[in-house]
């Protein structure tokens, strides 16, 4: 409960019409956004006196005016329904309040700031839309995050100490100002330098050479470089998926102080052998997640990302948390999807060129971090079942799952899941999810998932519909098969089609033929 200064609760705003009885008032139900993702009350006085006329209503001053909300129960409680009414007599339904843009125009304004100017491309006040209070599309998050493997590294150790040693910082201050004056060429710097690096290397009991690279990498590096927090450069979470492929993938698995992955050959049973390269069980990870800032109303490319200061400039850090968890890792077999991607290239294609052209339009894989190809559909949808499935098999809930979807281009294609719980408490380290990820159990858990992809209650409906979800980018998928809850998909559930999973390649009822799913042999074993 909010607290004033002096412990005591603040008071709760009372209803002074006698009519109510002194009973509690709650926040309008609605409020309005605009692109740029400010945030306002509705003018309800503007919407009670729209389109009224002063003879019929008589002058009405802004500031005496009483209004109330009213739901006359009528119309099923649409719209229709519900009223703004206005002492002066004059008033209006909400029908037709979410169909285009309010009377209104933005202020500039966000919660606990103060009023700015806000204009469109054009230099006129931007337009505002109304939207529900509870709506998540309020606040579309955007998150970078990171398992922690570099800290678990020996080079990376031998970074960081080198990094907090004073002699090895002067060594590198010097140098850098001496190549970007011009008295020292990048080539004689290891005739200038290596000795005295060799020096620190006997100290820190380290290869010279891994020394050296650390040291040649600081000097050279452009100014803020390896600091985007401080230059201002953005992450790119693209980049982070695919150095932590290689290590979650190793055959002969990973140890270190925060990331421990069993590598197991993947079972024969379902032929599992022959769609995946191996099954990893993660026995403890660390993550890092960071807020960049969030849009509201979409994810789209034209709707401004409002740092996480709500554009203030007042502060020059990120916030973040840090969870550890443990997890199940699954790489796709290389060949078996290049070979899946060649047989059935054209109706792979057709059912999934809408989906991709519309993320592309919108610049998603470069801010969310994917790239945009049919591997990367199957693989996200193939983690939204596995996710719904491991909750019914280990007793997580589905909300404390999450995934990371590892795919790379077409030119230089892997594919890999990585399905994990990370939180601050105890639901991050149960040991229940590592133990499902055992090869005498996964091969049951996949089998299911895929099984449960061949149906959903919405068909025919979502099955051969052709574009659904946010933004249209989905296809045959909804909440009732493949959509996973907001905390647990880092892809705003856009990108999903069960057909890439279990795909007949027969023809469906609208003349499409579907595309035969990467799993499709897997349902007859």
């Amino acid at each position: 409960m909010d607290k004033r200064e002096d412990d005591e609760p603040l008071p709760k705003p009372r209803c002074q019409n006698k009519e109510c009885k002194g009973r509690a008032l709650v926040p309008m139900r609605f409020v309005a956004i605009c692109d740029k993702g400010h945030l306002d009350e509705i003018d309800w006085y503007g919407w009670a006196h729209r389109g009224r006329h002063l003879t019929r209503t008589g002058q009405c001053a802004r500031d005496a005016a009483s209004l109330k909300f009213e739901v006359s129960g009528k119309s099923g409680g649409d719209f229709k329904s519900m009223e703004i009414v206005c002492s002066c007599g004059a008033k209006n339904s909400l029908e037709g309040i979410g169909d285009k843009p309010l009377p209104q125009k933005c202020k500039g304004y966000q919660p606990g700031e103060g009023v700015s100017s806000c204009t469109d491309e054009n230099g006129r006040a931007s337009e505002m839309r109304m939207e529900p209070r509870g709506s998540s599309a309020l606040h579309y998050a955007s998150v970078i995050s990171a398992l922690d493997i570099a800290r678990a590294g020996k080079a990376s150790d031998l970074a960081r100490r080198l990094n907090n040693d004073r002699v090895f910082q002067k060594l590198v201050s010097l140098a850098r100002k001496q190549v970007e004056r011009g008295q020292l060429e990048k080539h004689e710097l290891k005739q200038n330098y290596f000795d005295d690096i060799e020096d620190l290397a006997i100290e820190f009991d380290a290869e010279p050479k891994k020394c050296w690279n650390i040291f040649s990498v600081a000097v050279l590096a452009e100014p803020g470089e390896g600091d985007d927090a401080a230059s201002g450069q953005d992450f790119s979470q693209r980049d982070i998926l695919g150095e932590e492929f290689p290590v979650l993938a190793s055959p002969k698995g990973y140890r270190g102080a925060s990331l421990i992955c069993l590598a197991n050959e993947p079972p024969e049973r379902f032929g599992l052998d022959k769609l995946f390269e191996r099954v990893v069980q993660v026995e403890k990870l660390r993550e890092v997640r960071v807020l960049r800032g969030f849009q509201r109303k979409d994810v789209s490319e034209k709707n401004t990302l409002i740092p996480p200061d709500l554009g203030s400039g007042s502060e020059n850090w990120l916030p973040a948390i840090e969870v550890s968890g443990e997890g199940i890792f699954l790489e796709f077999k290389q060949q078996a999807l290049k070979k899946w991607l060649e047989d059935y290239r054209d109706s792979i294609d057709k059912f999934t060129v809408a989906q991709l052209q519309s993320a592309e339009k919108e610049g998603l894989p470069e801010r969310m971090g994917f790239n945009a190809n049919p591997v990367f559909i199957l693989a996200h949808t193939f983690a939204h079942m596995l996710i719904n499935q491991l909750s019914f098999d280990c007793g997580y809930s589905s909300t404390s799952l999450r995934e990371r979807v590892y795919c790379g281009p077409e030119s230089n294609l892997y594919a890999g899941v990585l399905i994990y719980t990370a939180d601050s408490d105890a639901e991050g380290s149960m040991g229940g999810l590592v133990e499902m990820g055992a090869p005498d159990r996964i091969g049951e858990v996949i089998y299911r998932a895929v099984s449960r992809s061949e149906w959903c209650s919405g068909d025919p409906v979502c099955r051969e519909i052709e574009s659904q979800g946010v933004g249209g980018m989905n296809r045959a998928a909804c909440h009732a098969c493949s959509l996973v809850a907001e905390t647990s998909c880092t892809f705003s559930n856009i990108l999903l089609n069960r057909m890439l999973i279990s795909g007949e390649g027969s023809e469906n009822g609208r003349g499409k033929t579907e595309p035969v799913g990467y799993f499709s042999n897997l349902r007859d074993r």
